[in-house]
């Protein structure tokens, strides 16, 4: 090699190079040990109206269907009913092991798991809804993905990806859709579903089938969907997404059956790096390291009587209640109820001290 050459400056790598590196480095993947552990019940709710109808002797084979492919491959009664049977199995058996942390059985339960559940999807045009597809996607991803405490960061960062796709992807639709956007479609099928609204008092019911009321919430369903799309790609808006997301999907829930929700918007590659100081026999202490499952504080002890501190990742110290507040909206049990309180005027204060 000429002198010339030795001395010369490297060349900055280019977007691919960059972006392999993004996706190939290793990163903590505790968010989807958790995920395989919550996705197991949601399997067992998605299969449990074909296991309902299989123990009444009914199969899709009994009504009306329509296959996507003449040479999709169709089971007889008897096999299909135990195929489902198998992917229950398998859904029970994909939580089990990844509690227990048996990758073997969690892998294998997994991909099993994975199949039955897109085979299913797969007989019939009238067994898809969007959610049912999600979740074949998000399936696919974890029997893909080892089951290890660390591993490459494509699986987090496609699932983010598929997240934030089907909320842009739904909130642009809408937004382009003037009935939509106009609050026409969401008028139209509550006023059709009214006869279930009875169990409400007849001041919401009134509210909820008021033509005027649904201009006005179409477009924050709209907008909610769209900020909820951006506001996952930034640090500063990332915990706001999740929480409005959890309210917005619990919503939608009580109209209709969603069932996968994105805990894989809480995901994120880093681990260890926000420190919480306390006494180490504070009952506190022992809530952070029960309730801290994908990893976000590290502990170190304080002296004794000494108040709750806490380093963010950016170096910001909190300390005291302000600092109880800011530990409990990382935890995944508890964000849910402590984010909201991070916009009290004393937190906010502590923050920006």
């Amino acid at each position: 090699m000429s002198a010339a050459a030795a001395t010369a400056p490297r060349r900055a790598p280019g977007p691919v190079a960059r972006l392999d590196a993004l996706l190939g480095r290793d990163v903590s993947l505790r968010a989807l040990q958790m995920l395989r552990v919550l996705a197991g019940p949601i399997v067992l709710l998605h299969l449990a109206p074909f296991l309902s109808d299989s123990l009444h002797g009914r199969t899709y084979q009994d009504v009306f269907h329509e296959p996507y492919a003449s040479w999709y491959p169709e089971l007889p009664e008897g096999a299909y009913i135990g195929v489902l049977w198998l992917g229950a199995a398998g859904a029970v058996a994909m939580s089990a092991g990844a509690l227990a942390r048996m990758a073997a059985l969690a892998r294998i339960a997994t991909v099993t798991t994975f199949a039955v559940v897109t085979y299913n999807l797969f007989l019939s045009t009238t067994h898809f809804h969007n959610n049912r597809a999600y979740l074949v996607i998000v399936l696919g991803v974890l029997a893909m993905t080892p089951v290890a405490q660390a591993g490459p960061a494509w699986p987090l960062w496609l699932l983010r990806f598929e997240c934030a796709a089907i909320y842009g992807a739904s909130g642009l639709s809408k937004l382009l859709d003037p009935d939509w956007f106009g609050g026409t479609v969401s008028w139209q099928r509550v006023v059709q579903a009214r006869p279930e609204l009875h169990p409400l008092p007849d001041w919401a019911v009134s509210l909820l089938t008021d033509r005027d009321f649904h201009t006005g919430a179409a477009k924050v369903i709209v907008l909610t969907e769209l900020f909820i799309a951006l506001g996952l790609w930034s640090r500063r808006t990332r915990y706001a997404a999740v929480w409005v997301a959890a309210i917005f999907h619990l919503t939608i829930e009580a109209s209709a059956s969603v069932q996968v929700f994105s805990l894989l918007i809480w995901a994120v590659p880093s681990t260890r790096d926000r420190v919480v100081r306390i006494d180490p026999r504070a009952r506190f202490a022992r809530v952070v390291r029960a309730l801290d499952w994908l990893a976000r504080f590290r502990i170190e002890p304080a002296p004794a009587g000494s108040p709750l501190e806490v380093v963010d990742r950016d170096g910001t110290t909190v300390r005291g209640v302000p600092a109880v507040a800011f530990t409990l909206s990382r935890l995944p049990l508890t964000a849910w109820f402590a984010l909201p309180t991070l916009l009290l005027p004393a937190v906010r204060r502590a923050r920006a001290a």
